[in-house]
């Protein structure tokens, strides 16, 4: 049954992908910083649009994208944000220090209430040298929950998840050396 291999994929992305990828929680506690070649703002659709070489920043996040437009509420919250670019990309440093969390896609669609980064056509997310691609990928930033799916796209998601270093033991270390007789002609 399809249903059993993905809900098996997804809980074995799940296992092997560290739960490292958790956002900065001050992030969304920073100022939101835009920076484009042109902005045109209608207030009274609750949209703002940004286009030629936007930069957007708000503590360690990073989006740069060709297009950005910005949906918010009455209260001025933003609600939604969808870069385009060839490719649009999105950089946050999560918890721990932990190296960043690197994406790329032609759209991304960022839910500001819902947490999630919704990356479409071209689709790349990576921390370190672990590394998602596929036509969609939905990135949770709260909670660090990475899915990647085909849809409908004939294109497979490919997970590639380096091994993990594994430093020796004390007692590996006390086997592996060779003791030196000292003086005496003993270790």
């Amino acid at each position: 049954m399809c249903w059993n291999r993905e809900l098996r994929l997804g809980l074995t992305i799940a296992l092997l992908l560290p739960a490292v990828v958790m956002a900065l929680v001050t992030d969304r506690q920073q100022p939101l910083q835009i920076q484009a070649n042109t902005a045109t703002i209608e207030d009274a659709k609750g949209i703002a649009i940004y286009e030629g070489s936007v930069v957007v920043t708000q503590g360690s996040i990073l989006i740069e994208a060709d297009k950005v437009t910005l949906n918010y509420t009455q209260k001025q919250d933003i609600d939604k944000v969808v870069a385009e670019g060839n490719p649009a990309r999105f950089k946050q440093t999560p918890e721990g220090g932990k190296e960043d969390i690197k994406a790329k896609a032609l759209r991304m669609e960022y839910n500001a209430i819902a947490n999630m980064l919704h990356l479409t056509k071209e689709a790349e997310v990576r921390q370190g040298n672990d590394t998602f691609t596929g036509p969609h990928i939905m990135y949770d930033t709260q909670r660090g929950i990475i899915r990647a799916e085909k849809g409908e796209s004939k294109e497979q998601i490919t997970v590639v998840i380096q091994p993990r270093s594994s430093k020796p033991s004390v007692s590996d270390d006390k086997t592996n050396k060779t003791e030196k007789p000292n003086k005496n002609g003993k270790p």
